[in-house]
């Protein structure tokens, strides 16, 4: 089947789901009519519609005519759905789930070990071309589901897979790792608007100091590196490395990457 062809439904349909209907309809890889969504909040569906030119349905209708479902909803509401889902019957549907935290044996204690599962973890940047999505596929994944899955998470940013029991800490880089980098731009953007630049002008030399820093390592760099090239002896970024050294920023910076993954973990345990 070509990709054009293919019915999708949204189940839950927050921020990420939205995030991913753009981007398939921004790349015309499936026409509008060929998507579907479930919400719970009878308010916000007709506004979905509206802004999203899909329509919304009822759980049952959208799975009889989706080939490809996408599970957004939280991840408390992820049993809840899942008994849904079993009562309705999946088959061998294509499934791919964003929640943080739920595992595969979780989806396959409710949906049976046949259905075609991924997980995948992608973060906020995706809505901009420039996400991070982890992979994860459950052992019953075709070929053609990959290459589907492949081709729509290709096109929102880049895409890593890696082993399920490696996806706690890919949350804690890639799901939340850009919340922590906004914290460091808002800082400093801050410090330049306490020294007189202006909050405008200081965030936008932040913002777009961390993109070409990401870009610098994307094409290969390695940071270690790049930090010889820059760090010139008694020159202003050595300043600021030993003013990172005493306030020990890379541990710190470790310990919220680490916390999140611990989170991850956190959650996987509570639903089960």
């Amino acid at each position: 089947m070509k990709v054009s062809e293919y019915r999708l439904g949204f189940i839950g349909f927050g921020h990420m789901a939205q995030v991913i209907c753009k981007a398939i309809d921004t790349a015309k890889l499936i026409p509008r009519d060929q998507m579907g969504f479930v919400r719970r909040d009878p308010s916000k569906i007709k506004k979905c519609e509206q802004e999203f030119g899909i329509t919304g349905t009822s759980l049952e209708h959208l799975v009889q005519k989706s080939d490809l479902l996408f599970l957004c909803v939280r991840p408390h509401q992820a049993e809840l759905v899942l008994k849904d889902l079993a009562q309705i019957g999946v088959g061998s549907k294509m499934l791919i789930s964003v929640l943080a935290g739920v595992q595969l044996p979780f989806y396959q204690k409710y949906l049976g070990s046949k259905v075609q599962l991924l997980r995948v973890m992608p973060n906020i940047a995706s809505s901009v071309g420039e996400g991070m999505s982890v992979f994860t596929f459950g052992k019953e994944s075709s070929r053609e589901f990959r290459s589907v899955a492949n081709l729509i998470f290709s096109n929102m940013g880049e895409i890593i897979e890696v082993p399920e029991d490696l996806m706690d800490i890919s949350c804690g880089i890639a799901g939340s790792g850009p919340g922590f980098v906004f914290r460091l731009i808002e800082a400093m953007a801050r410090e330049g608007e306490k020294q007189g630049l202006g909050y405008e002008k200081a965030l936008k030399m932040a913002a777009q100091s961390f993109a070409g820093a990401a870009r610098l390592i994307l094409k290969g760099g390695l940071p270690e590196a790049l930090i010889q090239q820059i760090a010139t002896p008694n020159g202003t970024t050595e300043a600021g490395f030993k003013a990172m050294t005493a306030a020990q920023i890379d541990s710190h910076f470790r310990q919220a990457s680490a916390a999140a993954a611990k989170r991850s973990k956190e959650i996987s345990e509570e639903i089960v």
